[in-house]
């Protein structure tokens, strides 16, 4: 048997966020992505620093927190869904002056501890970048992410760190190196900033923990696209893109990965009812890219 019988899983944004109306709950999320054949869940904090009736996350919310992951946990369990890791807030948008400054510390705490009571491994965090985003701040990064790092070991997780549109696996093994933490490869951020990814992941080694699957149309006219334009980054399912998914797979077997088979597609603009068709493609997807990771082993 192939040693690559990699979990599939997807982030909860799968099924979350909706236009002009609040979000899904998490326990309906596990309840969906199990249904539709996913083997494990990926839980986004990343929206429990933001406000409004669309966008913000409110499972961390209120003194009850730790009981609703519990909740979320034990369903996971019963749907035989397992929570793998986790994307943590944006905490690299605030600065310590910013008023909103308190509230993302708290939620990053928060789910830090949260993840570990979920069961999860790891939590995703971003480094920092300039403010055109066209490069990766080692030293501020490195700050920024130490800390949590630490505060991470008194619950068993891990911090992994995130290539941004701007970030050489370099760059990123170096600041995974000095903060004590591990890496999350996003397949999608690489190929806009025109990186191979067979090549990018021997780089890093076994650092790779988590995965962000998706893709997208990459560089344009041969360079690397520009950080701005939202437009670069659409977190598409596989094959509907340029991703040279042949070549992320090589650097998967070089690497020996043994982590989950993430996606990170959202579906924040498609009706509920279509989602499930949806899903099913990522479904299927994975398993044409996993039947051709499991030839390469």
């Amino acid at each position: 048997m192939s040693r690559y019988k990699l979990l599939l899983s997807a982030n909860s944004g799968l099924y979350s966020a909706r236009p002009g109306m609040p979000r899904v709950s998490m326990l309906q999320a596990v309840d969906f992505l199990a249904q539709m054949g996913f083997e494990g869940m990926d839980v986004n904090f990343s929206g429990t620093i933001l406000t409004g009736e669309f966008v913000h996350e409110p499972v961390l919310d209120g003194d009850d927190w730790r009981e609703r992951l519990a909740e979320i946990r034990e369903r996971a369990e019963r749907k035989g869904l397992r929570i793998v890791h986790s994307h943590a807030p944006y905490h690299h948008k605030y600065v310590r002056e910013s008023p909103d400054y308190p509230l993302c510390e708290e939620m990053m705490r928060r789910s830090i501890e949260g993840t570990a009571l979920l069961g999860g491994s790891h939590i995703v965090v971003h480094p920092l970048v300039t403010p055109n985003r066209t490069a990766t701040l080692v030293e501020e990064t490195v700050r920024a992410v130490e800390p949590l790092a630490r505060y991470g070991e008194q619950f068993g997780v891990r911090l992994a760190v995130e290539n941004m549109r701007s970030t050489r696996p370099e760059t990123l093994a170096e600041i995974a190196d000095r903060a004590g933490a591990d890496v999350c490869w996003d397949v999608g951020h690489a190929h806009i900033f025109g990186l191979n990814q067979e090549v990018s992941l021997k780089t890093l080694g076994t650092r790779v923990k988590v995965l962000h699957i998706h893709d997208n149309y990459g560089p344009r006219g041969g360079s690397p696209a520009p950080e701005g334009p939202t437009f670069c980054d659409l977190h598409q399912p596989p094959f509907l893109g340029t991703v040279d998914w042949d070549s992320f797979l090589r650097g998967l077997d070089q690497i020996g990965f043994a982590g989950a088979f993430n996606y990170e597609v959202p579906a924040t603009q498609l009706p509920l009812p279509l989602r499930e068709a949806y899903a099913r493609y990522l479904v299927h997807a994975a398993e044409e890219l996993l039947a051709k990771l499991a030839r390469c082993g």
